[in-house]
């Protein structure tokens, strides 16, 4: 039995859709259902009952459901623990966030931070939303930090969580170059336009929908030919395909310094976007307090 299975079901029997949570989870939608599967055969029945749209659980899938949650609680407590006893002297701060932010926003951040309240050892982990409020509001992380759009702001209990911005940047709108350094597709054009997006039920999703909706003409036009719920992902996709896509400024910084990507600079393209950070309200972790007060500083 792989822990892997048990997400994967905890998962499904929130959102009741295997496309759903197979999109949420980040693998086909094919092998979420082995893997559903494989749990079944391995606990020797039926967990979900698949006459009903949308699904339900059997009986016996409601008693594991709560098996389920207190087995992954308990892991990702125990392992923060350990990795507590091994980094003895050394504080350690436990964060979860979106991939990009993950590459283009924290490694810089996290300096910043360290020079400020002295040196101490990162965990950093990229999970779907739901996991990541799951988890931080369980305790076995200290931090999420979350793109979030004053337009579509993100839903946080502002009883049990505090949020803070730490920057702000732009979706902008980018297409690759030729050898010259101009757009080999733009959305003015002609025709089909190819374009790579993102999956639904992921946040981005929602920002490129509103994109979208101010260059209704533009979408009619519109051709995807891949979608992922990952701006690093689309970013190379339309790259090599010859495609528009859309991304945080930081996700193409690179690629716009080196001139294989260029951006389509229109006001009706860009959508601002907030980087929050979140904390559980009642956290009793010194260290996470300590790095909290200290954010006006480094912000």
């Amino acid at each position: 039995m792989e822990i892997k299975w048990l997400e994967d079901f905890v998962s499904l029997a929130r959102t009741r859709n295997f496309s759903r949570s197979s999109e949420e989870r980040n693998v086909t939608q094919p092998a979420f259902s082995r893997r559903i599967r494989a749990l079944e055969n391995w606990i020797g029945t039926d967990l979900i009952d698949r006459r009903t749209y949308p699904i339900t659980l059997t009986e016996e899938g409601r008693l594991f459901r709560d098996t389920a949650e207190t087995v992954l609680h308990d892991i990702y407590h125990d392992r923060a623990q350990f990795h507590q006893i091994q980094h003895t002297g050394r504080p350690d701060i436990r964060i979860a966030a979106a991939s990009t932010l993950s590459i283009s926003f924290i490694p810089g951040w996290l300096r910043r931070v360290q020079q400020v309240i002295g040196p101490f050892t990162s965990h950093i982990m990229t999970e779907n939303f739901h996991d990541m409020v799951r988890h931080l509001a369980d305790g076995d992380i200290d931090f999420v930090l979350q793109y979030c759009s004053p337009k579509a702001p993100v839903l946080f209990d502002t009883t049990q969580f505090r949020a803070m911005t730490l920057a702000s940047e732009n979706m902008i709108l980018v297409a690759p170059t030729d050898a010259h350094g101009n757009a080999i597709i733009h959305p003015d054009q002609d025709g089909e336009i190819a374009y790579v997006g993102y999956s639904k039920n992921g946040y981005f999703s929602e920002i490129e929908a509103m994109i979208f909706s101010q260059n209704p003409t533009v979408r009619k036009k519109i051709k995807r030919i891949s979608e992922s719920p990952t701006s690093e992902f689309v970013k190379r996709m339309a790259i090599e395909f010859g495609a528009l896509t859309l991304v945080p400024e930081s996700c193409a910084r690179t690629e716009l310094a080196r001139g294989e990507l260029v951006e389509i600079d229109a006001a009706s393209w860009r959508h601002a976007l907030d980087i929050q950070i979140y904390r559980k309200a009642d956290t009793k972790r010194s260290v996470t307090r300590k790095l909290w007060d200290a954010l006006a500083d480094i912000t």
